[in-house]
């Protein structure tokens, strides 16, 4: 008879446990949340040769949405892409590269040195 009354405890411990356990993955976030703690910030945009970032609000040049229709646009300007890369970008005088992606679409003139000095990994 003990053994049958010990695997319903084990049972019933087994069953509180994770009623326990699912608790505490609702309130820890909720918790942290509430104490203004937030989630590690996503990263930069602009960093990834998939990103298409958005400039300021109200910019005219936030509705084109490829690099094409930007390029077509003689008052917009590239946003320049601030990843890694193998070998130096070759931006003109606009923010496009012919040999890294445009990650964006601006009409603010890109800064003069940053077209001039691409990041290349020093480790690659």
């Amino acid at each position: 008879m003990a053994g049958a009354a010990d695997g319903k405890m084990q049972t019933m411990i087994f069953r509180s446990s994770l009623v326990i356990g699912a608790l505490l993955a609702v309130a820890l976030p909720a918790a942290a949340h509430a104490n203004g703690k937030r989630a590690a910030p996503a990263r930069p945009c602009g960093t990834s040769i998939e990103d298409w970032c958005p400039s300021y609000r109200g910019d005219p040049c936030n509705r084109h949405k490829t690099t094409a229709e930007c390029k077509a646009d003689p008052k917009c300007y590239g946003i320049l892409y601030r990843g890694v890369s193998f070998v130096p970008c070759f931006w003109d005088e606009r923010g496009f590269a012919s040999n890294c992606p445009t990650v964006g679409c601006t009409s603010r003139r890109p800064p003069r040195g940053a077209v001039r000095k691409p990041f290349v990994c020093p480790t690659c």
